[in-house]
């Protein structure tokens, strides 16, 4: 099963994917690109929506506000959704990173979890991603 049939993602560019799962060890023993660009770009887009749905949601002065969001998108909270939507079972990890336990380590579950929304973002637009946290990280 590919992340694109586990959540029936319907893309013309399965690439984006592929790159978002690519760590750079991997990248760098098959010249390929790392996830690292996407991971950037999923950052703003979570931090983007998780700031509207705080402003929307709450009446919460900004200060509390910014508090509650860095929860969201923190690294523990970002590793704790990879992990409960099986990110991690698609990582593209070098042989190095993945006999030292690289696919549960903590920093890199989290950074896929960003690049992942990163490539959603790119291929389906900010609706998409948008209804993707509501329904799949809001509750959590």
């Amino acid at each position: 099963m590919t992340v694109l049939e586990k959540f029936n993602i319907d893309t013309k560019h399965k690439s984006l994917y592929e790159e978002a799962f690519t760590h750079t060890s991997y990248a760098n023993e098959h010249n390929l690109v790392s996830y690292e660009r996407l991971e950037y770009l999923g950052d703003a887009v979570l931090e983007l929506i998780m700031s509207e749905y705080l402003y929307k949601n709450t009446e919460y002065e900004e200060g509390m506000m910014t508090k509650l969001r860095s929860h969201y998108v923190c690294e523990n909270a970002l590793y704790e959704y990879s992990m409960r939507f099986g990110l991690n079972e698609f990582l593209l990890l070098g042989h190095g990173e993945e006999t030292t336990g690289g696919r549960t380590r903590k920093a890199i579950v989290a950074d896929i979890f960003e690049s992942f929304t990163g490539a959603l973002f790119l291929d389906q637009g900010i609706s998409y991603v948008k209804d993707f946290i509501y329904k799949n990280v809001i509750p959590l």
